[in-house]
């Protein structure tokens, strides 16, 4: 922690919406509108449509642009990637979270050993379900003989489900386990989190290393490095290319723009490389965790954008977030309901962390930095707000088309109207622009032309709808921390492709992982609780 802080950092968790002190704020706010609107409407109306104008200017205009620009300046450290041979390679955790995913057991397993990492250092930990809750993925695993480097790990069932509370488990695990290692060796243990459907380049964790080792010399509180994250299956239908853009903006532009800016970027759900004994210093306390829980936790298991959350409580400790030069492909969703329901967890997810981190402004802002703080804060809660506010502006833009309506004339004196032009016009051309450079960018020519779905309002429609879920979520207490699972198991054969294994899968590490467990030995007691 910086010098001169003597207040140790306390996290909160979505375990609530908003605390006291916010909801007599919202309603003190709620009240002082109120009385103005009752007093003189127009203006209230007028200051509202400036302040909205405003918002955008800064969100799209300064925020967005801005990062897109920074990024083009990040740069990663001068590093080498160490040998395979090296004996001074740390011991290395992957957490696989894998629940309702029996297709992807036997890809996952070959993914794994395709890493590039001497098997004796590498721990790769399938978290699963107990059997009744996820009978298919357990049955998957049984029938596959996995190699010595991968174990199982049963989640034990407690309340609220979700991949937070399975990272939860393992690392805990592990942390207690490490305590028998020597404590040189105990304290340089890296640990990486992976979906079950993640392909990361075979030589991610060499560079992980490498630049761990670069940023020990450089700066020493960078303490996780985020990998970038794409789609091996871009071209599989219109909703899958949009995506593969929007993932393409958010890894390859928006994070590393704040990680060149010294802010704080919002971590992705997988690929990230942590050095596991600093997670533990962030670590939520057993007196917040739900009942049944009698470990301390460092993702929070209401939240269920557990990593933006964590990027936050990795800075309010004087933590860093650097990008890694790695990718780690992954498979889009192809339907819509599906693109609905995780895109409302992530917004869901945005609002939950952003209503967290203004529980207690003055001190976080202490220990973050004001402009750190306000960043974070702005790109998650600015998020979802965006979305609200740029469809209430299109749907008043064609109301006054249709109606030419003088109540609205008048919300737009000479100067807003400009600004309002100004950014209808050209926000939405530059954001337009950024998707066609981030496709034309990595050769998804064909793809530009689906980007008329984003100009055209058919997939800004999509995003307003995942909102409204969302919102709807938070409002019932009984859907709050409920984690909309996003089912994978299609488009499977790009995963192989793009990794290569079918290259390699004659060689005896990959081939003794697939091999069924009848034909090789008795299965082994998953580790449980």
């Amino acid at each position: 922690m910086p010098k001169g802080k003597t207040n140790q950092p306390i996290r909160h968790t979505a375990a609530t919406v908003i605390n006291t002190g916010q909801f007599i704020c919202f309603t003190v706010l709620l009240v002082l509108v109120a009385v103005a609107v009752y007093l003189s409407p127009l203006t209230v109306a007028k200051i509202a449509v400036a302040t909205i104008l405003v918002f955008f200017a800064v969100f799209v205009g300064l925020l967005k642009m801005g990062l897109w620009y920074a990024s083009t300046r990040y740069r990663y450290p001068d590093y080498e990637i160490p040998p395979e041979s090296d004996p001074t390679l740390p011991h290395y955790l992957a957490l696989v979270p894998m629940y309702r995913e029996p297709d992807m057991v036997e890809p996952m397993v070959r993914g794994m050993a395709a890493l590039r990492y001497p098997k004796k250092k590498l721990i790769v930990q399938l978290l699963v379900e107990s059997r009744d809750r996820d009978p298919a993925t357990r049955n998957a695993i049984d029938a596959v003989a996995l190699p010595d480097f991968v174990s199982v790990v049963e989640v034990p069932d407690i309340k609220p489900y979700g991949k937070q509370r399975a990272l939860n488990y393992g690392a805990h695990r592990a942390i207690t386990e490490a305590h028998d290692l020597p404590r040189k060796e105990r304290a340089g243990r890296l640990c990486v989190i992976y979906d079950a459907e993640d392909r990361p380049e075979p030589d991610q964790l060499l560079k992980a290393v490498g630049m761990f080792r670069a940023y020990d010399v450089i700066d020493s509180k960078v303490v996780c490095l985020q990998a970038q994250l794409e789609f091996s299956n871009q071209t599989s239908t219109w909703v899958s290319r949009l995506m593969w853009v929007e993932y393409l903006v958010h890894f390859g532009w928006v994070l590393p723009g704040m990680a060149r800016l010294g802010l704080i970027p919002p971590l992705g759900g997988t690929s990230n490389h942590f050095r596991l004994t600093f997670l533990a210093r962030v670590s939520i306390g057993v007196e917040q965790q739900p009942p049944g829980v009698r470990w301390a936790g460092i993702w929070d298991m209401f939240n269920v954008t557990e990593d933006a959350d964590l990027a936050g409580a990795l800075a309010l400790h004087g933590f860093k977030i650097a990008m890694l030069d790695s990718v780690t492909k992954e498979v889009a969703t192809t339907r819509v309901n599906t693109l609905i329901g995780q895109k409302s967890r992530w917004l869901k997810g945005y609002i939950q962390t952003g209503l967290i981190f203004t529980r207690t402004p003055i001190r976080m802002m202490s220990q973050m930095g004001p402009v750190r703080w306000f960043v974070y804060v702005m790109f998650l809660l600015g998020t979802p707000l965006s979305v609200l506010l740029s469809a209430l502006s299109w749907v008043l833009t064609f109301v006054y088309f249709a109606t030419r309506s003088q109540a609205i004339e008048q919300l737009f004196p000479a100067l807003l109207l400009y600004l309002g032009v100004l950014l209808l016009v050209f926000g939405n051309f530059a954001l337009f622009l950024q998707h066609v450079a981030a496709a034309t960018k990595s050769e998804g020519f064909g793809t530009v032309k689906y980007m008329l779905l984003v100009i055209s309002g058919i997939w800004p429609m999509l995003t307003v709808l995942s909102l409204a879920k969302a919102c709807y979520e938070l409002a019932n207490p009984k859907l709050r921390h409920f984690w909309d699972k996003t089912e994978h198991g299609h488009d499977l054969h790009t995963l192989d492709e793009v990794a290569g294994l079918r290259r390699v899968a004659g060689s005896a590490s990959v081939s003794a992982a697939i091999i069924p467990r009848d034909a090789r030995e008795p299965a082994r007691k998953p580790e449980s609780a």
